[in-house]
């Protein structure tokens, strides 16, 4: 994994929650493709982008900028976590996430990271760079910068091998074995 993510930002405020993120009704249609996931990112949020294919991606955004609480309600799914990837985000900054969004999306491969007063730091549009490795966001577009609170060295592992079952993967070799009955 890159430490280092750029681009364009999306700001989408405080109590984002997970059917925002992409409606239930679309999560039985795709199952859990996550391309087929990412046509229907933020459709209620994006302006343009309701009952549209694909049009959250064709913006172009690679950065989601959050308040506080990004990804609350709703169950422990992937779904949302899977619509973003597939969508082209590559890292969420909030000043606070549902405790199990974030896990999902460490779990899944999708950088997040917290930084108190990231929402008063950018705006839609804005290019925004993140360093998670030493927790430093800047944005390109104002010149201004915060630090991130740092990833633990265990949630960047996870990152790097790109999901949690790559992570297990590298370190005990297939997954079926951390799963394997005792005899």
């Amino acid at each position: 994994m890159n430490s280092l993510i750029g681009g364009k930002c999306f700001w989408v405020g405080n109590g984002i929650t997970a059917y925002q993120i992409i409606s239930q009704a679309r999560w039985t249609a795709a199952g859990t493709d996550e391309t087929e996931l990412g046509n229907w990112a933020f459709e209620k949020l994006a302006q343009g982008a309701a009952d549209k294919i694909g049009a959250f991606r064709a913006m172009g955004y690679k950065i989601v900028v959050a308040g506080s609480n990004f990804g609350c309600g709703g169950k422990s799914n992937d779904h949302p976590v899977l619509a973003l990837k597939g969508a082209g985000i590559g890292l969420i900054i909030a000043e606070s996430f549902s405790r199990i969004f974030f896990r999902n999306a460490i779990n899944l491969g999708l950088p997040v990271t917290l930084c108190p007063g990231i929402s008063s730091l950018c705006s839609t549009d804005d290019a925004v760079e993140c360093d998670l490795r030493n927790g430093l966001v800047k944005n390109i577009s104002s010149g201004a910068s915060l630090e991130t609170v740092s990833l633990s060295t265990l949630a960047l592992d996870i990152l790097g091998a790109g999901s949690l079952l790559g992570y297990c993967s590298k370190m005990r070799g297939t997954p079926e074995l951390l799963f394997a009955s005792k005899r």
